[in-house]
């Protein structure tokens, strides 16, 4: 599916809540299955099913589900 580019934004603004060190959205490609987000200062992975659940109900993540997420930001 294709998705709007907002949700990626919107994904990436609830990561730098989390992690300052995320910055802002640049790209986004699927690499093993996952969904690998580019950002100003980085990448983070991310499950296709989140995207979905970012995309259908924001809510249904966690806070919890974010720090793990946020947590294995690659800073570049």
């Amino acid at each position: 599916m294709n998705y709007p580019v907002f949700i990626f934004h919107e994904l990436v603004l609830r990561f730098s809540y989390i992690n300052r060190q995320v910055g802002r959205y640049i790209s986004s490609t699927i690499e093993g299955g996952n969904i690998l987000i580019k950002t100003t200062s980085g990448k983070i992975a991310i499950a296709q099913e989140l995207l979905e659940k970012q995309y259908r109900n924001p809510s249904e993540i966690s806070v919890d589900q974010l720090r793990e997420l946020a947590s294995g930001f690659q800073a570049e």
